[in-house]
């Protein structure tokens, strides 16, 4: 790495973007192959779902893992992050007690799952009982199965991440591919999923225990930052999930199995670009403020204009990966391309991430209220006035909507904090 930070193209670019493109390449290309490997897996998976199970039974799958990741806005959201701040200070006794206090705050989702399970029970809708009762019993215990990431991110081993992270990610889709050949039902492939992702999250987590024998050093306020981030994510969570219910509840199994692939593979676009925030937050919780800042806007507007590029791209190649890899959801092609222009305003995760690096509360209480709020409205309202393609939008003017809120929020905090120094 020494070699190539003293090259002259590096130099160049450094002294360009004001980035330090050393650590972005050697941290981005492990994070990098880590979503490679988990969109190549995630994508493999698709292929064998629009060829082997039927439209209605995907559909009723997928809106069942949605209601698990919606009910997951009742635990502790905001440990991870917390846990990854804790981490990077060199506080990792934190990652010792994080395992209980996610567990112990699982038991909300717990009960609410059980609740809704309750309610289609009585209402004589077994499957879905069942479904929810799943979930009450499985959901739990996911946030602990992963909190390895997030301690192996404070430390920036991202090597290890993008390999830990690859085997959490086709584990579990391997185990569903299997199961598509003994059964089609929604509720069986729930189970699989669920049961395989927690048994190898942990099994990650007993080896990253053991390899890097965390110190005993705690963070005393550990726990309440991570109350904190929870309570800001708990509309976000919401709203991450939201449209797949919005869009079963309004247009049925079948039109969320459509949405589903029209919005698949930009998706996993998304995540690979999204691992710049992931490299950004252990800079900017090392580095002042206004070092950070000070490019900050730059840097932005050029990941900005890459993500364009790629949604042309995509929109261009649409069209031809379906007819090759889904043939089935021909009807998901117009959508998924349109669809591409979400991916143009993702950059605002890296404002909300200097906030949280800042932990900027009122900013971030702020963000978490009006961006998911603003969201879900649209949802509801342009899905049920224009079905499948309203959904779309929705989701598109959410995004944009976040990038603007984000970007004015951050110059606030920097207004303030400027303010309230004096200088």
């Amino acid at each position: 790495m020494k070699r190539f930070r003293n090259t002259p193209l590096v130099r160049l670019l450094e002294r360009y973007t004001k980035t330090d493109i050393t650590y972005l390449a050697s941290g981005g290309f492990w994070l990098s192959l880590d979503q490679v490997a988990t969109g190549l897996a995630a994508f493999l998976l698709a292929i064998a779902f629009a060829h082997f199970v039927p439209k209605e039974t995907y559909g009723t799958y997928r809106y069942l893992l949605s209601a698990f990741w919606v009910l997951t806005a009742f635990s502790l959201t905001g440990l991870p992050t917390a846990l990854s701040q804790a981490v990077a200070r060199g506080r990792e006794g934190v990652y010792r007690s994080s395992f209980a206090t996610s567990l112990a705050w699982g038991l909300p989702f717990g009960v609410i799952a059980l609740g809704i399970s309750a309610y289609y029970f009585v209402n004589a809708n077994a499957q879905f009982g069942y479904g929810f009762l799943i979930i009450a019993v499985l959901g739990p215990l996911m946030q602990p199965a992963y909190l390895f990431g997030s301690y192996l991110i404070g430390k920036k081993e991202f090597r290890v991440v993008a390999i830990s992270g690859a085997i959490f990610a086709v584990a579990p889709a391997a185990a569903l591919f299997a199961t598509m050949f003994a059964t089609q039902s929604p509720l069986v492939f729930l189970v699989i999923y669920l049961l395989s992702s927690v048994v190898t999250g942990f099994a990650l987590a007993a080896f990253t225990y053991i390899r890097y024998r965390p110190n005993r050093v705690n963070d005393p306020e550990f726990r309440a930052l991570g109350a904190h981030f929870s309570v800001m994510n708990l509309l976000t969570t919401l709203a991450g999930q939201v449209d797949k219910l919005v869009v079963f509840h309004y247009l049925g199994a079948v039109e969320l199995a459509v949405y589903a692939f029209a919005t698949a593979l930009p998706e996993q676009l998304k995540n690979v670009f999204g691992g710049v925030s992931t490299l950004a937050l252990p800079k900017f919780v090392a580095r002042p403020f206004e070092e950070v800042r000070a490019n900050f806007w730059n840097r932005l507007w050029l990941l900005t204009a890459g993500l364009a590029l790629a949604a042309l791209a995509y929109a261009a190649a649409a069209p031809m990966l379906f007819h090759i890899f889904f043939p089935t959801y021909a009807e998901a092609i117009f959508y998924s391309q349109v669809y591409a222009l979400a991916l143009v305003p993702i950059g605002s995760a890296l404002p909300s991430t200097l906030l949280q690096a800042q932990e900027a509360k009122r900013e971030l209480y702020i963000l978490n209220i009006v961006s998911p709020v603003f969201q879900i409205l649209a949802l509801v309202l342009l899905t049920s006035m224009y079905g499948l393609i309203g959904a779309i939008a929705a989701r598109i003017a959410g995004r944009v909507w976040t990038f603007a809120v984000s970007g004015a929020l951050l110059e606030a905090y920097a207004w303030r904090r400027k303010r309230f120094s004096g200088a």
